[in-house]
């Protein structure tokens, strides 16, 4: 079976397969040539409908083969990729624990979560990643539209492409805004009040990249950044202000309160792993703890985030939430989070490769398949409902 024979693309997608093709077929006949432009690659995948994925990790090859190296190798792991393989391989320490004849039934499977207040169809949630007009020509957008399709919460980066009111208006779906913090303070009380009046419900603040992740591979392509790369929530062009590359790097405690009450909004850290740090965050108001090391994209030798998941919910005794990222890409990786204290996971590479292979379509499949992946599980599980899971589920 080629690479490619994973994905079916239902018969609305532009005319590709009829209604009789079987299952595993290839979908995507409109796909432009290895080297295409993004523009083309984006155009070629934007065709309405469903994408069904099987499986993926082989979507990540579909993504690879569509993108020109520059804009693929720009997703990559800092480094040696050490802590970016790792991210996977640790989920593998963590062995699921069933429970039988507990009397569910598969109609009963219940996904839904709450999480900040929002009630999400899923506990799967879409990471901010920037500059995603690396990845479609239409950016953030097809992103926010197939995550609020599936019915999760999308998280708009800082360093978006699109300014954040157009992100707000492809969806109406929750979303958080995720801010980079810049040295002057003026614009980020600015940005902050921005997301309030667009929508957002809470603030991300990433304490885990002090600077641009790019890997050897981007570097070695020579940084290829289109002509008209910009921060869209900075762009004079697109009614933006301030310098998005003049970013702060002594981050404090203390910036938790001052987004607080600049933006009236709950605060997120993410990035924060050590229990004194995390306490810290507590005591300075954080509102929710994000597990993550970026994906292994911003210091690679640290420990896999699933690893260090347990220890933060044990510092954090209940009093927020817990989140987590970082290695995500199948159902039983929700499942083993979950059962070890997460509240809910976001994804960030897999929904570019969706986003890269269909567009909104290519996302919202994405997160299908995680969900198909979960309620299989927990129907083997004997687990009806995402909060009940917890440790004895852990062998």
């Amino acid at each position: 079976m080629s690479r490619r024979a994973f994905m079916l693309h239902s018969i609305a997608a532009a005319g590709v397969l009829a209604a009789s093709a079987a299952p595993l077929g290839v979908a995507l006949a409109q796909h432009p040539a290895p080297g295409a432009s993004p523009v083309d690659a984006g155009k070629a995948s934007t065709a309405e409908g469903d994408i069904h994925i099987a499986n993926i990790e082989q979507l990540e090859e579909e993504a690879r083969r569509i993108l020109p190296p520059g804009r693929f190798a720009f997703m990559g792991p800092a480094g040696d990729g050490w802590t970016y393989r790792e991210n996977r391989r640790a989920f593998s320490d963590y062995l699921l624990m069933p429970r039988r004849l507990q009397d569910v039934a598969a109609e009963s499977i219940d996904l839904r979560t709450r999480l900040l207040g929002l009630d999400l169809s899923l506990p799967v949630f879409t990471a901010p990643t920037g500059a995603q007009g690396m990845i479609h020509v239409n950016a953030e957008i097809p992103n926010a539209r197939g995550t609020g399709q599936a019915g999760a919460l999308f998280v708009a980066s800082g360093a978006s492409s699109r300014p954040m009111e157009e992100i707000a208006q492809a969806t109406p779906a929750p979303k958080w805004f995720q801010i980079y913090m810049n040295r002057d303070m003026a614009i980020n009380r600015w940005l902050v009040q921005r997301a309030r009046a667009a929508g957002y419900s809470a603030i991300v603040l990433t304490a885990d990249a002090l600077g641009p992740g790019q890997s050897d591979e981007f570097i070695r392509l020579g940084r290829p950044f289109p002509p008209d790369f910009s921060a869209g929530n900075h762009d004079p062009a697109l009614g933006g202000r301030g310098n998005f590359r003049d970013q702060r790097r002594n981050l404090s405690f203390n910036d938790i309160g001052f987004l607080r009450e600049a933006s009236g909004l709950p605060v997120v850290v993410k990035g924060v792993v050590h229990p004194q740090d995390i306490r810290e965050c507590l005591s300075a108001g954080a509102s929710c703890i994000w597990v993550s090391n970026h994906g292994g994209r911003q210091m690679d030798g640290v420990p896999a985030s699933i690893s260090l998941l347990r220890r933060a919910v044990d510092t954090v005794e209940g009093r927020v939430p817990v989140v987590l990222d970082s290695g995500i890409r199948r159902g039983i990786d929700v499942i083993k989070a979950l059962s070890l204290g997460a509240t809910a996971v976001a994804i960030g590479r897999p929904a570019l490769w969706g986003l890269a292979v269909g567009g909104a379509a290519g996302v919202k499949g994405v997160y299908s398949q995680l969900a198909t992946e979960m309620r299989a599980a927990m129907l083997l599980m004997g687990v009806a409902k995402v909060s009940q899971f917890n440790r004895t589920h852990i062998a």
